[in-house]
């Protein structure tokens, strides 16, 4: 599947026209701040227009787990990943990251000059929703494999595939990719080395290849 963004096929008037269509505004946050809590009703959609943001799940005993990196033309919001009673989901800058909100309801609502910009944002957000959902499965298989070096060759492979090259640049740090993995930080670090002594893999700080 082509890479797809909120505004794929949408021109450059376009965007501004549906900007103000869509009542959007553009908000700047800090390293660490809160960009967006999720509610039980589908109200927002944001869109990340430069910067790096982190999505985490708070479990009822105060757990906090990493859901997802997001990155440029990252979408996130309550339509593709609606809460339950039990969880909090929350948006949190990873850098200075700035971001584009919309109104969910601004989406759904029929446009009265139906607008070709405005149906082809649908048609985008629902793709998006579906890369989101292949996504999640991914990750879904990949935390099920029953040991740390399988879920990193899972997550490494994976990386292989989407970049299509056996050459990779770990898009995060080593504490965030135990943390994304669900393992021991010096667990991994073991099995790291390990691969890299079997050579299975090479690494030169965050630069990994696999042979």
């Amino acid at each position: 599947m082509d890479h797809i963004t909120l505004f794929t096929d949408i021109l450059p008037e376009e965007q501004e026209r549906m900007r103000v269509c869509f009542h959007a505004r553009e908000m700047t946050f800090r390293n660490g701040e809160t960009i967006m809590e999720y509610s039980n009703s589908m109200k927002k959609i944001g869109l990340i227009l430069y910067g790096r943001a982190i999505l985490y799940c708070c479990d009822t005993e105060g757990n906090e787990y990493m859901i997802d990196e997001l990155n440029k033309d990252a979408v996130f919001g309550e339509p593709f990943l609606l809460p339950t009673d039990s969880q909090h989901y929350y948006v949190r800058a990873a850098q200075e990251t700035r971001i584009m909100f919309i109104d969910y309801e601004h989406v759904i609502k029929r446009c009265d000059q139906a607008c070709h910009h405005h149906s082809q944002m649908v048609s985008n957000l629902l793709q998006l929703t579906a890369i989101q959902s292949r996504q999640q499965n991914e990750r879904i298989y990949m935390l099920s494999r029953s040991s740390t070096r399988k879920k990193l060759m899972t997550y490494l492979n994976t990386l292989s595939a989407e970049k299509h090259s056996r050459d990779l640049t770990l898009p995060m740090s080593y504490t965030a990719l135990a943390q994304y993995l669900s393992v021991d930080r010096s667990a991994m670090t073991r099995e790291l080395k390990n691969l890299e002594a079997e050579g299975i893999i090479e690494k030169n700080g965050k630069q990994i290849r696999i042979n």
